[in-house]
């Protein structure tokens, strides 16, 4: 009889029942299931700390207002509060009044993250009279929604195991009662002995800047009411008629052409650090996505964007589709091919930050200070110099005629791949001007990076 059954097919609805079971796991005994499976605050220390916070890396730290309304705008509209973060890079945090968050409230994960700085990957789970904290900081950034609060201990597990999967963390901590290997458990209690500087701001505060414009238009409107009241008590002065004399004949000149700026390609450069940081977050974002049946391939970082193709295995399209959906990562799009087994996903990066740095080593110097210094740590590398080549119209004369002005300029192309941590190849890259890393790449199978790069040498 057992071989005359049908084998049972996995199906969508099958994984929707598995999500209803779980949620109705939260319900409380009356069966009201309107409760929020998160929580808005902690107390520590008899005080009153912000969580489950949005995070995003900031750019303008002297004006972060149009950076935090436009995330609000496009992402988590009706939100009101926020909180600056300082450190190797800056963020800001999104709460919201309605959801139980408070202006002058600290930020937890700001306050230790700050405490986090001597080692920049931490994931923690703590556990508090509210229900189970879930932070996790890669590279000294707050992961975008991994400062939360989970009300169901299930919950944390689940978020706990799944940033587990990335490797290389500096510092895990979980509960001693999870038994998880290769944690420690922590009392926040000792950890967040202040508060910290990061605390909740409304949105629509006024800014400096708005205030200076509007004092400086209310004296404008002094100034003039002045002027005009003081006129009233003025005796009129008689004109003073002169004769006027012939103006002089005045020879207009021929303008001289405007001859064309060269902006050197080093003189947009874009910021490595920067670059490197919102790569690895975004691939951190991905390897957190879990699809059953489906496998995502190598990913690739330029500044454009981050790149990867997921393929089916087992299962079905629509699973995919769900998880993207269910995940909301911001910026994050795909395209399915024809077969319906494979889907090229791409993430947003953001504006990564340009700057001008002067070329000053020659190509065979390059050359030589890279291959000492791989040689000596064992590590290989492919070094290549090219020549870019940039054509520009310049008209001396105005219009008469036209000449192309024909620029090259030499480089040196790199390529290696690593296991080590991205900050360790840092501070190699910062040893040479007018260096600039154009596509990163991830293997999440070896867990390898792979770096290309190319690094200007200065114009004779």
């Amino acid at each position: 009889m057992a071989a005359e059954e049908e084998e049972e097919e996995l199906t969508v609805d099958d994984l929707e029942d598995d999500s209803e079971n779980l949620e109705t796991d939260g319900e409380s005994e009356d069966g009201d299931s309107s409760e929020p499976s998160w929580g808005p605050t902690i107390v520590v220390n008899n005080v009153t700390y912000a969580v489950s916070l949005f995070w995003q890396p900031l750019q303008d730290t002297n004006d972060p207002y149009p950076e935090v309304k436009e995330t609000v705008e496009n992402v988590m509209e009706g939100a009101d509060l926020f909180c600056l973060r300082s450190g190797t890079s800056p963020q800001y945090g999104i709460g919201n009044s309605a959801e139980g968050h408070k202006s002058g409230m600290p930020s937890a994960a700001a306050a230790v993250a700050e405490k986090f700085q001597d080692k920049s990957s931490s994931v923690a789970v703590f556990e508090v009279d509210e229900g189970w904290w879930f932070i996790a900081v890669r590279n000294d950034l707050i992961l975008s929604e991994e400062d939360i609060l989970y009300l169901n201990e299930e919950d944390a597990k689940k978020a706990f195991f799944a940033m587990m999967a990335v490797p290389d963390w500096g510092r895990k901590i979980a509960p001693a009662s999870w038994e998880i290997e290769g944690t420690e458990e922590v009392d926040l209690w000792d950890i967040l002995k202040s508060p910290g500087s990061s605390k909740l701001m409304r949105i629509n505060k006024t800014s400096s800047k708005t205030k200076m414009i509007v004092l400086g238009a209310g004296l404008l409107v002094l100034f003039v009411g002045w002027k005009l009241i003081s006129g009233l008590f003025d005796t009129p002065k008689k004109p003073v008629i002169r004769p006027l004399a012939p103006l002089p004949v005045i020879e207009e000149e021929e303008p001289l052409p405007e001859q064309p700026k060269v902006v050197h390609p080093w003189e947009k450069l874009i910021v490595t650090e920067d670059f490197l940081n919102r790569c690895q977050a975004a691939v951190m974002q991905m390897k957190t996505i879990i699809v059953p049946g489906w496998k995502m391939g190598d990913v690739s970082c330029s500044p454009t964007g981050l790149s990867t193709t997921w393929t089916m295995e087992w299962g079905n399209l629509g699973w995919l589709k769900r998880a993207f959906q269910e995940y909301n990562i911001h910026g994050l799009d795909f395209l399915i091919d024809d077969s319906g087994k494979n889907a090229i996903v791409s993430l947003a990066l953001g504006d990564i930050a340009v700057h001008s740095e002067t070329p000053k080593m020659r190509v065979y110097e390059m050359r030589e200070e890279l291959t000492n210094i791989f040689q000596s740590i064992n590590q290989s590398i492919a070094l290549k110099e090219e020549r870019t080549v940039h054509k520009m119209e310049n008209s001396p004369d105005g219009l008469k005629t036209v000449e192309t002005v024909i620029k090259t300029y030499p480089k040196l192309k790199f390529s290696f791949s690593s296991e080590l941590p991205m900050e360790d190849w840092l501070v190699l890259f910062k040893k040479f001007p007018a260096l600039e890393i154009v596509n990163l790449k991830f293997n999440p199978n070896s867990n390898t990076w792979t770096y290309e790069g190319q690094i200007y040498e200065p114009l004779l």
